[in-house]
């Protein structure tokens, strides 16, 4: 066995990076994927377009910030995009920092991935279904659940499902369950709107109706209750039992928008209530506040309470019973605990010579772009310090 050897358990983004990364420092690269081809989540993300970074990359968009916190540091927007950049991958920004391939597609990502992967002689066992790491004289044994095993100096584990592989080396984890996923709510007071889209802002309540989070952004209702990219990201925080206050006209406080619709109800009384968000508010969506104020169709604007409305509008409830269809889920919170961890090398502190990259690890940040960032990051650095890892000297 070469003391060089670095075996990574996983072909998905962290992995993919962690196998170029330790193979560019040196080391003799095996990566063992369960399934029959790698990258498969990377072709599915960004809607098959891979928002493989953000601008905006900050610690405080994920779950641990002080844990994402150095590595960040080490590896910004900037040094991922750099990173890509020389293996011939062309990026671009929205206007919203979201960074994508030039060619909008995932597999261009893929394929730079795969080829430098291939240039650097990385060697891809699949359907290899790691079972467990065994500690051996010259570094680890990785047996396959099939009977297959493969000798390491260092192993990298960058697999969701890795985390019981960590288990056996005596890592501990936080429970699994899906976030950025839509959220099902009360829908008694949305029935007739699935399919309608608003902009508005959103805000997570707990149960004493304290504010716990906020996002601004396009909504869409569904038959089980809402989705968009603002609600997955308040999914990260938002349990059974909390609420979700909708406020339709985010740039427009309490006190305007009542003095707006009673300047309007003075004007427009002659309209019957039905009719009275013409030009305002969608229709299904203002048939569903004159529902929510209990105020029949027929009814006369002129006879409208304009502070009532405009409590609705501003503070328009649901309650949240679950999440909506958690295979939509783009990311799952829990895994292996990050005290266990080094932050700074993704080394365990509990079997020195494996480290960690990518979605085995409880850290989850926001959309757009900071789930494939912190694995981009998490698998370069991992690879490398893996890489040097194998290159001391014995104790």
């Amino acid at each position: 066995m070469s003391d060089t050897r670095v075996a990574v358990v996983g072909g998905g983004a962290a992995g993919l990076v962690a196998a170029i990364a330790s193979a560019r420092a040196g080391a003799c690269v095996t990566l063992l994927e369960a399934e029959s081809r790698v990258g498969r989540k990377i072709l599915a993300s960004g809607n098959g377009r891979c928002n493989l970074s953000n601008t905006g990359i900050a610690p405080d968009a994920y779950n641990a910030p002080d844990f994402v916190a150095p590595m960040l540091a080490e590896f910004p927007c900037e040094a991922v995009v750099a990173f890509f950049t020389d293996l011939g991958l062309l990026t671009y920004a929205d206007d919203e920092g979201r960074v994508y391939p030039v060619t909008n597609a995932a597999n261009s990502v893929l394929d730079v991935l795969r080829l430098e992967c291939a240039h650097l002689g990385v060697e891809e066992r699949f359907g290899f279904e790691v079972a467990r790491i065994e500690r051996s004289d010259d570094g680890f044994i990785v047996r396959s659940r099939e009977g297959g095993a493969s000798e390491a100096g260092a192993v990298i584990v960058a697999s969701g499902g890795g985390v019981s592989v960590l288990e056996g080396l005596g890592h501990t984890r936080e429970p699994l369950w899906p976030v950025l996923v839509p959220l099902a709510t009360d829908t008694r007071s949305i029935r007739g709107l699935s399919g309608v889209r608003v902009r508005c802002a959103g805000h997570v309540l707990d149960s004493t109706g304290a504010r716990v989070a906020s996002e601004r952004g396009e909504l869409l209702f569904r038959d089980y209750g809402v989705s968009g990219i603002m609600v997955l990201d308040l999914s990260r925080v938002a349990l059974p039992g909390s609420t979700l206050s909708l406020d339709y006209f985010p740039d427009i406080d309490l006190p305007g928008m009542e003095q707006l619709l009673a300047e309007r109800i003075r004007t427009l009384g002659w309209r019957s209530a039905g009719t009275f968000f013409n030009g305002m508010l969608h229709t299904r969506i203002a048939q569903a506040v004159l529902r929510a104020a209990e105020v029949p169709l027929d009814a006369s604007a002129a006879s409208l309470d304009a502070r009532a409305l405009a409590r609705l509008l501003k503070d328009f409830r649901l309650a949240i019973t679950g999440t909506g269809d958690a295979a939509q889920a783009q990311v799952t919170r829990g895994g292996a605990r990050l005290d266990g961890f080094d932050p700074s090398t993704m080394e365990s502190r509990l079997a020195p010579g494996v480290f960690a990259a990518g979605e085995v690890l409880d850290v989850d940040g926001r959309c757009g772009g900071f789930n494939l960032h912190w694995a981009w990051a998490s698998g370069i650095v991992a690879g490398r310090r893996a890489a040097a890892h194998t290159a001391e000297p014995p104790a």
